[in-house]
């Protein structure tokens, strides 16, 4: 693997990360423009951006070159 295609990788999943934070702020925003109680649609957008997080992180060492 060549030594900048972790750079490339990297750059792909952070891309895919703005991607998800764009979508669960759309979904969040729906619902509390649907009436959904405010509090549920804050937790709900707060859980789900913490698995993201996570999530990036966790692929962002997968993709590390070995050592």
């Amino acid at each position: 693997m060549p030594a900048d295609s972790f750079s490339t990788d990297a750059d792909i999943i952070h891309r895919a990360y703005e991607d998800r934070i764009r979508d669960l702020f759309k979904i969040f925003a729906e619902a509390v423009q649907t009436g959904e109680p405010e509090r549920e649609a804050v937790v709900r957008f707060q859980r789900a951006l913490n698995t993201a997080r996570r999530v990036r992180e966790a692929a962002m060492e997968a993709a590390k070159p070995p050592a």
